[in-house]
């Protein structure tokens, strides 16, 4: 009987060590060699998600790389960014998008649900903390351990292959060419769909990690800037603009706010109301190309710059449709 158990204990000890094995050494060879590179002509770098993900064509703004993710929240982003920062000292300048849908508990989960957990943490969970690590294990532990194994596959995958680098996979411009136009009703005005909550509940967890992206870029002498990209007026997630702007006043009023929300666009400049096709972005981004230039980023211009060269707004008044 004593036979039996110690070679059990053996057998259960071994896989414990191979299963660590696995997982443990190509994470740490991941996170030694691992290789986030821009060009070194790229001095100022936009976060965020798919927002400006669409708004920004950075081969229209000069020194400028735009690193958003589609349906990246800022626990994933700030990873991507202590990475980017440590390994690019020629960045000097850090903008992070800060749109109305961020500061919502929509974006709980797309931090620890399953379908963007799987996506976004086997890249970036090489570098996260033991913190970060423990918060989606608290908050999601079956879908958390689902997700290590494909991490581990991946870095294998990686080690393999000898394939370290992240650059090709980190985000940048996304050029939408043959959006849908607008649904718009009998009276030709875009109709909208009312799929918001009337009432805010907020992401705490994304806003705490908006803050540590902020501290972070500061540790290391980065200017650093919050901005929106323009949105319909019709945008679902408008009607929590009160509060939007109450979170950015209350707990973000150290950091400059760039707010292009304003920016006038024509309803057929947008994919959808929340993100610009090409030709909204081809127009709004050499707007920005133009406010850079004109000293946007420096002290004592930002935002009263870009009020007084911005153009009447263009919108239609929309049609608000509760059928959803």
């Amino acid at each position: 009987m004593g036979s039996f158990l110690n070679k059990t204990m053996v057998f259960i000890l071994t896989s414990m060590l191979l299963l660590a094995c696995i997982i443990l050494i190509p994470d740490f060879l991941v996170k030694k060699f691992s290789k986030f590179n821009i060009d070194k002509g790229y001095k100022i770098v936009l976060f965020g998600h798919s927002h400006s993900e669409c708004a920004f064509n950075d081969s229209l703004i000069s020194g400028f790389k735009n690193l958003s993710h589609s349906a990246e929240p800022y626990f994933y982003t700030y990873q991507k960014v202590k990475k980017v920062i440590s390994q690019n000292n020629q960045v000097e300048t850090i903008l992070i998008e800060f749109s109305n849908n961020q500061i919502d508990e929509k974006m709980d989960e797309w931090t620890w649900g399953y379908k963007y957990m799987s996506n976004m943490f086997p890249q970036y969970a090489s570098f996260m903390d033991a913190a970060d690590l423990e918060l989606l294990f608290n908050k999601n532990p079956k879908d958390f351990i689902n997700c290590v194994s494909i991490l581990a596959r991946q870095n294998i995958f990686r080690v393999v292959t000898l394939n370290y680098s992240f650059s090709g996979s980190i985000g940048g411009y996304l050029k939408v060419n043959n959006p849908k136009p607008l649904e718009l009703n009998n009276k030709g005005l875009p109709i909208v769909r009312d799929t918001a909550s009337g009432r805010t509940v907020l992401s705490i967890t994304n806003l705490n990690y908006l803050r540590k992206i902020v501290d972070y870029c500061r540790q290391k002498n980065k200017k650093v800037f919050l901005v929106r990209s323009p949105q319909h007026i019709g945008y679902e997630y408008m009607k929590n603009e009160k509060v939007f702007m109450a979170i950015k006043k209350t707990y973000f009023q150290d950091v400059d706010f760039l707010d292009f929300n304003n920016f006038p666009l024509k309803d057929d400049e947008f994919a959808d109301l929340g993100h610009l096709n090409f030709k909204g972005a081809s127009k709004f981004s050499d707007y920005v190309n133009r406010m850079i230039s004109s000293g946007i980023l420096e002290p004592g211009k930002k935002q009263v710059l870009i009020n007084t060269t911005l153009p009447k707004k263009m919108y239609f008044k929309p049609v608000v449709n509760n059928s959803n």
